[in-house]
């Protein structure tokens, strides 16, 4: 039977997480026979490469893994992986994540519903019985439930003609908005757009700490990179055009206020709709360390943004 769809994986350092991931796209109802999986290893210097391949024997559908020439992040490694394709769509899923039965069935569905359709975002949820709102820490998870201006890579679809026409994934950005330039350049080149809650994947719940969260907070400066690639993503993913989100310009205002108030003290009225908004439950366990913590992580993405804003000639708090 030909091939329908190749599901690729791109993957860093995972070696030990990737046979669950493995084992449940064997678990599909789409039959094995018609889909193909290709795991592209971005250089880990753990058994990765090793584990796919013993694996691939044991598995009912085609598996095989790549590996990129040097380590250039997720957007070189999905390409990669797309242009070695045997089949007419491609599915992108992260290796942090478990697909539903349903996730290829319902995903090729969603891609033939109408003509004209370039891209398809599949629901994502987080482990299953998780309530996001009683964690304690800096986790990291995803939860998407509709159409999202981010185009999250670790659950969408796309025609291999349509990653043909755009390119794919921006490997100028690299990582962190690679895979929401290559949703924006899909919509650019005219193509629509579709979501699908039945293609379901769930995302790990991962305690990443307050390091990661700063450090990937100065990154943004890339999403203002893609937005100055792509300005219908600036319209349609920020709070405003000029503001990713709302702390991003409170923060901002609170600065001119704190600078302005040591001269003229009504001045610090501008620091209060920060304080207000941004201000951790008294409850928390950890609240003064969070009074720290949330400005300093504030302050590294308006960093970014700044940074950002210089690189690529626009403004963007």
């Amino acid at each position: 039977m030909t091939l329908e769809i190749s599901v690729v994986i791109p993957t860093f350092q995972r070696g030990a997480q990737l046979p669950l991931l493995l084992s449940s796209l064997a678990e599909q109802t789409l039959s094995s026979d018609r889909f193909e999986v290709v795991v592209v290893d971005d250089c880990s210097t753990d058994d990765t490469t090793e584990i796919v391949e013993r694996l691939a024997g044991s598995m009912p559908y085609q598996l095989r893994v790549l590996r990129t020439p040097v380590n250039d992040g997720p957007a070189a490694a999905r390409n990669l992986g797309w242009k070695s394709a045997a089949s007419a769509v491609v599915a992108f899923i992260d290796d942090d994540c478990i697909p539903s039965p349903g996730w290829l069935e319902h995903g090729l569905a969603a891609i033939s519903s109408e003509p004209g359709i370039g891209v398809v975002q599949g629901r994502t949820t987080a482990p299953e019985g998780t309530d996001v709102t009683t964690l304690r820490g800096w986790y990291l998870w995803r939860i998407i439930e509709g159409p999202t201006a981010y185009f999250e890579g670790c659950n969408l679809f796309f025609p291999r003609q349509v990653l043909e026409t755009t390119g794919g994934f921006d490997e100028e950005i690299r990582y962190y908005g690679e895979d929401c330039a290559a949703g924006w350049s899909v919509l650019e080149a005219g193509f629509g757009r579709a979501f699908s809650s039945e293609a379901a994947v769930e995302h790990e719940l991962q305690q990443r700490g307050f390091r990661w969260y700063v450090k990937n907070g100065y990154l943004e400066s890339r999403l203002v990179h893609c937005a100055a690639k792509h300005p219908g993503f600036r319209q349609a993913g920020f709070w405003r055009p000029w503001a990713i989100r709302r702390a991003d310009a409170a923060l901002a205002v609170a600065v001119v206020g704190g600078l302005l108030g040591l001269r003229f003290r009504p001045a610090l009225v501008l620091v209060l709709p920060y304080v207000w908004w941004q201000r951790p439950s008294v409850r928390h366990p950890s609240f003064f360390r969070l009074c720290v913590q949330k400005p300093v992580l504030d302050a590294a993405r308006v960093a970014g943004h700044l940074r950002g804003s210089v690189a690529h000639g626009i403004f963007v708090l």
